[in-house]
Order: structure tokens, then C-alpha cells, then sequence
């Protein structure tokens, strides 16, 4: 048998059980009543601050309804504190908060007003403290990084204080966030998938007999599961097992994976951009530098007498990777920091440079990234109805932003230009 033939069928094995694999967890789901979630059902489930949050400091207080006392923050403790630097980091972090009394878990906790310029202030999303101890948690689900955020956090109790960056997958914050801060020195990144999972999972063995307690803490952990697309740990060890068997196959097909991704979100760029072009007359519009797999591919649409001010709009990224998490926005790009546009307020800034964004949202007004199974569904299908409605809804809104912002804009060229020529008089 030749060589193309036996890797076209350990393909084709590796391809069939993966299949079988995640078939049996789908069964498996429907089995234990798993497709019903309460957070799903009541439209909360992505909502940072009043569900996850929330619901993360309800479990993590002492003085919590659950009624457990520290119970639940000391397995929080035990697993963050594994990231710590130290042999003894884990008991010296849960000795601060043993005493029950002192210990206070506080949500939306402001530490004074923004400054980003002195990297100072702000909202802390969930914080625990005891005395002058205190552990600062950033909670992001889908929201963007701000300016400084990570930085203003460490800076604030900064002898006594500990920064947890929580996300869904443990990345890092954004550069704008963090600074020259490191993760691992300055501040930990944890993440839903790991270190929340495997702290409710030791949650849930404390209180077999307390039903509503434990019903609940495990409809959180099987939401988390769905927002990170986790197996049932049988099926991921056998799917992990599986590839292992299978190593040079599982990586040509991530390499193949990786190129079908690309394809797909280039044409979706390209249909964004012919509809566009239908629709804004008096504005050109270009690729941005960075080919479609770069973090930061985007579309360029601005006036042709913008182009020397450094103003243009901005669609990014159809990667569905950079800024934001890889969610889509469009926004307007000032390029210079110019000072023509400061009297237009900030809107959902990311950078020096973007500080005027608004996220794309589906119709049920979930944020679009270009690299979720659900996005991925509709971009395999370019004949689609559901792809269609997709362009149209980028585009659509990409449009209302540029045109209502593009009238800020022109005020001010015109603003700044009568301004120079009455210096010239």
C-alpha cells in the first residue's frame, strides 16, 4: 500500500473518530439535560458584571447567602494561588483571609477617579480584601481592555495587593492595558476554562447535601463549558488521546484548518467591502497592510482629502484574533493623535489611536468574531441566507458609524482649516 494511500486512511480514521467523539458528548448533553441552562434561557449569559461577576463574588464572600463562611474562597485561593511566584505562595495567599470577619468581597469597587495619564483609578470588578491585604480580579468575558486598565489596577495598594486578569481562555491583556507590565511578575492571568472550573468543581464537593447551592454551581460550570467549547473530561481525554496517536495527521489538518479559516474570512472582507462600496459614495476604501491572518486585518475607508490628516475608518479585525479579543468594531483610526477631532467625545476607546469604536453585533445583539464555530458555520456557507444576513449587518452598521461620525469629522477639518486661515490673515 503506498504512502499517500495510508495517510489518506489515518486521515480519514482521525477525522471519523473525532466526529464519533464529539457525537457521544453531544448524546451525552442531551442525556443529563445539559442543553438547558438558566443563564442561557434568561439572555444573562455573557453579561460580565451581573451575572459573571455577580455570581463569582456571591460564592467567593464569606458572608455570602450560601452560607458556607470561607469554605468557597479558600478553594479559590488554593487554585489562583498556584500562579504565584514562591514555594509557599498558596498558604501564604489563604493565611491573609482566614479570619472570616475582617474578609469583605466587594463588586464594581471604585479606587477613585479614572487617570490614565497617572495610571491611577477606576472600577475594580470584583475585590477581595481584608485589612490592608487585597486581591483585585479583572473579569472579561467579551468586553474590551481599557487604557492602562492593568496598570492602573497594580498601581492601586500596590504593596499588598494581588491582580488577576480572569478571561475565558487565560490570554493576556491588551499592550494599551498592561503597559510594560508582565503577566506572571505584576499580574496572573487566569481563565474560566481552567482555574474557575476546577475551583467550582471542588465547590461542588463540599455541598452534596445543599441542593440549590449545588444546582446552581453547576449550571455556572456547564455555562462556562459552553462559552469555551470544553468537552465532558472523558471525551477530552480520548479526543487528546486520539491525536496523540495521531500527530503528524492532527497537524496537517490544523495547518489545513488554519488556511480554510483564512479563506473563509477573506471572501467575507471582500463581500463586506463590495457592499460598501455600494452604499458610501464619496469615500475610498482599501485593505489594510496585514495580510487576512494578521491580528490586525482590516478595511480602510475614508475621504480622499482626509488621507494626510491620518483620519479614516476603520473595519478590524476579520481575523478574529487583535484588539478586543478578536470581536469585530468599527471605529475611527487617528493615526496622528490629532487634536482636530478632541472635541468629539470618546466611544468605547481601545487605544491612543482608537478612541472611537463601536462593536458589530448580530440581531440578537451578541458580538461577531470571525473565529467562533457559529461565525464559521455561516462563513463555510457563502450561498447562505445566514451568510448574507451577516454581510448585511457588518456592513449596515460599519455604514450608519462612518456616516454619522463622518459628518463629526468634516465639522472639525472645516473648524481647524478656518482656524488657520484666520492666523494666516
Amino acid at each position: 500500500m503506498s504512502q499517500p494511500t495510508i495517510k489518506k486512511q489515518k486521515l480519514k480514521h482521525l477525522l471519523q473518530n473525532t466526529k464519533r467523539i464529539v457525537d457521544h458528548h453531544e448524546k451525552i448533553t442531551v442525556a443529563k439535560g445539559e442543553h438547558f441552562n438558566l443563564f442561557s434561557v434568561l439572555g444573562i449569559e455573557s453579561r460580565e458584571n451581573k451575572t459573571h461577576s455577580a455570581f463569582l463574588a456571591e460564592l467567593l464572600d464569606p458572608k455570602g447567602s450560601h452560607k458556607q463562611e470561607n469554605k468557597f474562597l479558600n478553594l479559590f485561593l488554593q487554585v489562583v494561588g498556584k500562579e504565584l511566584p514562591g514555594e509557599n505562595a498558596v498558604e501564604d495567599l489563604t493565611a491573609k483571609y482566614i479570619n472570616t470577619t475582617n474578609t469583605c468581597v466587594i463588586t464594581e469597587y471604585s479606587i477613585g477617579k479614572r487617570n490614565d495619564k497617572n495610571k491611577e483609578g477606576g472600577r475594580l470588578d470584583i475585590l477581595i480584601r481584608n485589612g490592608n491585604d487585597c486581591i483585585c480580579i479583572e473579569n472579561k468575558i467579551y468586553a474590551l481592555d481599557q487604557k492602562a486598565q492593568i496598570e492602573r489596577y497594580s498601581n492601586y495598594n500596590s504593596e499588598s495587593n494581588k491582580v488577576f486578569y480572569l478571561t475565558l481562555k487565560g490570554g493576556d491583556p491588551h499592550q494599551d492595558s498592561k503597559g510594560e507590565l508582565e503577566s506572571g511578575e505584576h499580574f496572573f492571568n487566569i481563565s474560566y476554562r481552567k482555574h474557575i472550573v476546577e475551583w467550582l468543581e471542588l465547590c461542588l464537593r463540599e455541598v452534596p447535601n445543599l441542593t440549590s447551592v449545588r444546582e446552581a454551581i453547576n449550571q455556572y460550570i456547564l455555562l462556562i463549558k459552553k462559552l469555551t467549547n470544553t468537552l465532558h473530561m472523558e471525551q477530552e481525554k480520548e479526543l487528546q488521546n486520539l491525536m496523540a496517536t495521531y500527530l503528524e495527521e492532527s497537524r496537517y489538518i490544523a495547518r489545513k484548518y488554519e488556511t480554510m479559516i483564512e479563506d473563509f474570512q477573506a471572501k467575507f472582507r471582500k463581500d463586506v467591502e463590495e457592499r460598501l462600496r455600494q452604499e458610501l459614495s464619496g469615500f475610498e476604501i482599501e485593505y489594510g497592510k496585514q495580510a487576512i491572518g494578521n491580528k490586525y486585518s482590516k478595511l480602510w475607508i475614508f475621504r480622499k482629502e482626509w488621507r494626510d490628516s491620518g483620519l479614516r475608518f476603520g473595519i478590524e479585525p476579520f481575523s478574529g484574533k487583535g484588539h478586543g479579543n478578536g470581536y469585530l468594531f468599527v471605529g475611527l483610526f487617528n493615526k496622528h493623535d490629532s487634536k482636530i477631532i478632541d472635541h468629539i467625545p470618546d466611544n468605547k476607546r481601545l487605544s491612543r489611536w482608537w478612541k472611537h469604536t463601536q462593536p458589530l453585533l448580530t440581531n440578537d445583539e451578541n458580538r461577531i468574531k470571525l473565529r467562533d464555530v457559529f461565525s464559521l458555520q455561516k462563513l463555510s456557507k457563502p450561498e447562505s441566507s445566514e451568510y448574507k444576513e451577516l454581510v448585511d449587518l457588518v456592513a449596515n452598521q460599519s455604514r450608519n458609524f462612518i456616516i454619522d461620525y463622518a459628518e463629526k469629522v468634516s465639522a472639525s477639518v472645516l473648524k481647524e482649516n478656518h482656524k488657520k486661515l484666520q492666523t494666516a490673515e
